[in-house]
């Protein structure tokens, strides 16, 4: 694990910079507290900051792994106190090493026994300091970590559902263009050739822009009026479909393959049991900073109604929720002879 104190060099500025202060207030309540002269005060305050704070950037290594999740308590606190001998030990000898050789003579000894019984609580201080703010950075950035851990977590499982319910989408339409493709093999060649070429169309587009979570408006559009020539091939003119699209709201973002759900669940439950042509119509339009989308579907009400799970409903709006959270509205309901679905998504989310 790398050093956060050498992992920048503005981090290192500040560490320093937080030991020249420390070195500052210090000189001050020795001056006041021991009669000595500024000059040996002065440069012992800052070769033993120095010293300190090149010590303590090496002790991050051992002090980051001793931690109470990895020992009991008592050895924590034991090996933390051999930690601060051989730390103080270190401090003290050196810092005086140095004075004896800048300050040669009586004097400096005198200085040096005199100040001991000051430097010992300031490095116990310092060093306590130290060992929290080290454990406080740990757990930070443990903290950090985990919460990216789970976000990318969140991320990946949301990716995975969202594949998940876009896949059940197209399977049933498939095999349903495929059987009537069949059957027009034998009766009408030529509309089997046709309803191939389409279908091929409309699978190159789920292969393309059905990969995208989210594409415009006006390439989903595309891709439906591939799908209705298709139906339109198997149904004839029992299919009446109408769009009233405000141009602004071509560009705007919606998740891939949601229109075509709706206008496969119209056709399901509106067309296919019925014998007279109905009607589908489809608006979109841009209120207040969001899309609102409108599918409307006649249905015959004295018709046998096919009887679903409803699948592809609760795709849309399972979908609608992962995506936006709680800024989609998602409604649907049945007046008179017309089935309605209402969603209403914001445009920047």
């Amino acid at each position: 694990m790398k050093n956060p104190i050498l992992s920048g060099r503005k981090r290192l500025v500040r560490y320093f910079t937080i030991w020249i202060t420390l070195g500052i207030l210090f000189f001050f309540v020795m001056s006041y507290f021991v009669p000595v002269e500024r000059d040996f005060l002065a440069v012992d305050i800052i070769m033993q900051n120095f010293i300190m704070a090149c010590l303590m950037i090496g002790m991050w290594y051992p002090i980051n792994f001793m931690s109470w999740e990895s020992q009991k308590l008592s050895y924590l606190i034991f090996n933390h106190l051999l930690m601060f001998l051989l730390f103080a030990f270190s401090w003290v000898s050196l810092t005086h090493l140095v004075l004896r050789l800048i300050f040669p003579g009586q004097q400096i000894i005198d200085y040096i026994s005199g100040s001991v019984a000051f430097k010992i609580p300031f490095c116990f201080f310092a060093y306590i300091v130290f060992v929290i703010s080290i454990y406080l950075l740990k757990y930070y950035n443990s903290y950090i970590e985990k919460k990216e851990i789970e976000s990318r977590l969140s991320e990946s499982i949301q990716e995975a559902e969202l594949t998940l319910l876009r896949n059940q989408m197209n399977p049933h339409f498939i095999f349903n263009s495929l059987n009537s493709i069949s059957s027009l093999t034998i009766i009408d060649p030529e509309k089997a050739h046709d309803m191939v070429i389409k279908l091929s169309d409309f699978l190159r587009y789920t292969v393309g822009y059905g990969q995208m979570q989210k594409v415009p408006l006006k390439k989903e559009l595309e891709m439906c009026e591939a799908y209705l020539d298709i139906e339109k091939i198997r149904f004839g003119e029992k299919i009446n479909v109408e769009m009233q699209v405000a141009v602004e709201a071509l560009e705007v973002d919606v998740p891939s393959m949601l229109l075509q759900t709706l206008f496969e669940n119209a056709i399901k439950h509106g067309i296919y049991n019925s014998l007279n042509p109905e009607r589908i119509l489809f608006k979109a339009r841009i209120e207040e900073n969001r899309l609102e989308l409108i599918m409307e579907n006649t249905f015959d009400k004295e018709g046998s109604k096919k009887v679903g799970t409803k699948t592809g409903l609760k795709n849309i709006k399972e979908r609608l929720r992962l995506m936006y959270k709680n800024l989609a509205i998602f409604e649907n309901q049945v007046i008179d002879n017309k089935f309605v679905v209402w969603i209403n998504i914001p445009i920047n989310t």
